[in-house]
């Protein structure tokens, strides 16, 4: 998996990336859309997942990155997107879907250190500024790409009287292994059937395994639509860009994570571009920081928070108003230190309050300041030996050391782990002399031969028994105040 990334990061780089991608998407300007004004938009990676909250415009961006390209002068079959495609204008219903300054200002890689600079822009009532465009093949995936074919009534079961099957298409094995590793499920053989009834033609996806075949008719959602789209990024030419609209949709948890690093495969071997929307913070987890993208819409506008976290992604996505108050922090181990504090020593309720690990001291300001700024109400709490800034909302723990310090160096939670474990805190810790503290837990437990969670919480509780009345009452109180 880091391979991969490593591989993708150093293709990308200036000096590479016109080889391996041609005339990719660099950056895309966006003014007068949506709400979109000054919104600069720029590929760190050749995947770029864009997340954010309903409504805050993934989608839009995809649409306009898709009508980037020029119909490829040899290909006749091809249909070009052009902004007035995904973009209608009517008096009753959509008066105002651009200004009308908008335009659109797409910056392209070239073979030389220059950039190809065009805009799109609308004279009188046609868009104009397509003729300079590269050539490239470009498809928007949304919803409505794949519909299983069932729910197609001029051409599914509904009219058997009038099917009439056609040529087969053979699926190459190595298409059928990919789409088996993504979804966990083995395939003796995968074909597309070709279908014709009423002069209309199509054709269907087929399956097999088990003993037993089905057509997409009698797929899930998920598994036809994913058979549909590996098969049209591996058939496709090499080059092209794809827009995928929230890919994870009907795939389980591991299948989205195992989809992303299918899409990382083929981006390597065919030099495509791929632009996808999702909710999935799995997805944006597969993903080097380089490939995330996460929109805030407010009474502003529209804003981008690059390289965000999958954390911070997820936070942003569950947390909405349903929390009283919102606490960041830095790591895994200090939201369970938090919640047994505010356990044992408030009179708070843990299920009114979101506590989410963000990343280092600067990732958790951040957080902070942009959750508030979109009403969210939250603060920050640190390690102890960063320091508070009330001003900014910022907190610490009490102490002077990182948390598992603090906790697994405390002389009575070392009696108390050797006691329940028969084992020697100290001595371990001795003999691993450059062990990181992050990796206390771990090595405790591979010690104790249970789990990193127990040795944990195992120190914690000890750790806060240990602590006299009052030692965290500063720190209950920056919470309470801010309720």
């Amino acid at each position: 998996m880091a391979d991969i990334r490593k591989t993708l990061i150093s293709k990308f780089k200036p000096q590479n990336a016109y080889g391996n991608f041609g005339a990719f998407i660099k950056k895309i300007s966006i003014n007068g859309f949506r709400g979109m004004d000054k919104l600069d938009f720029e590929i760190e990676f050749p995947i770029t997942a864009i997340s954010g909250t309903n409504g805050s415009g993934k989608s839009t961006i995809g649409q306009i990155a898709a009508c980037g390209y020029r119909k490829p002068a040899t290909d006749r079959i091809y249909k070009r997107h052009y902004v007035k495609d995904f973009f209608p204008k009517s008096v009753h219903l959509d008066p105002t879907p651009f200004t009308d300054s908008a335009n659109i200002i797409f910056n392209y890689a070239t073979n030389t250190q220059q950039s190809q600079t065009l805009t799109i822009a609308r004279k009188n009532v046609e868009w104009s500024g397509y003729k300079r465009q590269p050539e490239r093949h470009s498809f928007y995936v949304g919803f409505a790409a794949y519909i299983p074919k069932i729910e197609r009534r001029g051409i599914s079961i509904y009219n058997s009287k009038h099917l009439v099957l056609t040529k087969i298409r053979e699926v190459d094995d190595s298409i059928k292994q990919k789409v088996a590793r993504i979804l966990n499920s083995y395939y003796d053989k995968i074909y597309f059937q070709g279908i014709s009834a009423k002069e209309k033609s199509n054709e269907i996806g087929v399956v097999s395994r088990y003993g037993y075949s089905y057509s997409e008719n009698n797929m899930g959602f998920g598994e036809g639509r994913l058979l549909y789209v590996v098969d049209l990024l591996e058939n496709e030419p090499d080059n092209s860009l794809f827009i995928l609209e929230e890919p994870e949709t009907s795939l389980h948890g591991d299948a989205q994570y195992q989809f992303v690093k299918y899409l990382m495969d083929v981006v390597s071997r065919k030099g495509h571009q791929i632009i996808f929307s999702t909710h999935s913070s799995t997805m944006l987890e597969a993903l080097p920081p380089e490939g995330r993208k996460f929109l805030i819409r407010d009474k502003n506008g529209v804003k981008i928070l690059n390289r965000i976290s999958a954390y911070r992604a997820r936070s942003i996505l569950a947390n909405g108003f349903e929390k009283a108050i919102s606490i960041c922090v830095e790591d895994v181990f200090a939201k369970s230190l938090l919640s047994e504090i505010i356990r044992t020593n408030s009179d708070l309720e843990l299920k009114s309050i979101q506590i989410a690990p963000i990343g280092d001291k600067l990732a958790v300001a951040t957080m902070v300041k942009q959750m508030n700024a979109m009403g969210i109400r939250t603060i920050g709490i640190r390690d102890a030996d960063v320091g508070k800034d009330d001003s900014k909302m910022l907190y610490s723990f009490p102490g002077s050391l990182p948390p598992e310090k603090e906790v697994f160096l405390d002389k009575q939670v070392i009696v108390d782990l050797n006691n329940k474990y028969s084992f020697d805190v100290e001595e371990i810790f001795k003999l691993t002399p450059d062990l990181n503290h992050h990796d206390y837990s771990k090595e405790l437990a591979k010690e104790a031969s249970t789990t990193k969670e127990i040795i944990e919480i195992d120190g914690i509780r000890s750790y806060l028994e240990s602590r006299s009345n009052g030692y965290f009452d500063d720190l209950i109180k920056s919470i309470k105040d801010n309720l």
